[in-house]
């Protein structure tokens, strides 16, 4: 399993000076100390323990986010492997905060072998948990900051297929997606497509998704659609 608490990816944080005072520096595969910020968050969890409030999942889950946001994903794996060991089993806002633990930190092998371990009906849920929205735009993220667009337009159109609502994050990252390989032959067709997508969604194309299709239409030979898109959104 790639998320064993007993020594895999999840591990969880050494805590033999105390179960009441999480060590955030001693997480394997940390390399630097957690910001000024994810200290004090982690004096907050050991407070809390220390004064005898047992963490639940929704404590855990806003640790773990908590290191998501600083981009360290050693520490969020820590955390979420520390609850599991606790005996909590992690629910799907868990796994979105590794996801965007990882879309943070740009690690898309990482973020891959979560999505895998998410979706397996042997994993951490008692029942099997499909990704939801926010976890397709975590991978997405990440996958576009990697450079794979194939990846990221295969993630947007399984998102549609298993009709989840993409967002404007979903619409704008498949676009950018598309401008990696800008003057590729169908990839001003295939930005249109998800475009006009937004579009029937009552969506407003926000910026850099602008310039992306922008970008498109320029290496496509295709001003004028260029010129009308921006007028569109001005509407």
């Amino acid at each position: 399993a790639p998320y064993d608490t007993a020594g895999g990816r999840h591990a969880p944080y050494d805590t033999a000076g105390g179960r009441h005072a999480p060590q955030p520096f001693l997480v394997d595969g940390a390399s630097s100390p957690p910001s000024e910020e994810l200290q004090r968050v982690f004096a907050v969890f050991g407070q809390m323990r220390a004064s005898g409030v047992e963490p639940d999942r929704a404590a855990f889950n806003a640790l773990i986010h908590a290191c998501a946001v600083s981009g360290d994903l050693p520490r969020a794996e820590g955390a979420f492997g520390e609850m599991l060991a606790q005996g909590i089993a992690a629910d799907p806002i868990s796994y979105n905060c590794l996801l965007k633990a990882c879309a943070v930190a740009g690690d898309a092998p990482r973020a891959e072998r979560i999505w895998v371990e998410m979706q397996q009906r042997t994993n951490h849920f008692s029942t099997f948990t499909p990704p939801t929205p926010h976890a397709y735009a975590h991978l997405m993220a990440v996958q576009r900051r990697a450079g794979d667009a194939s990846r990221v337009l295969f993630l947007y159109d399984e998102l549609r297929a298993r009709g989840l609502r993409p967002a404007l994050v979903h619409y704008s990252l498949a676009i950018r997606a598309c401008a990696q390989d800008a003057g590729a032959p169908g990839q001003l067709e295939r930005a249109m497509r998800v475009y006009e997508d937004m579009r029937q969604g009552g969506l407003r194309l926000d910026t850099r998704g602008l310039l992306a299709l922008t970008r498109i239409c320029e290496a496509s030979g295709r001003p004028e659609v260029a010129a009308r898109l921006r007028r569109e959104r001005l509407e």
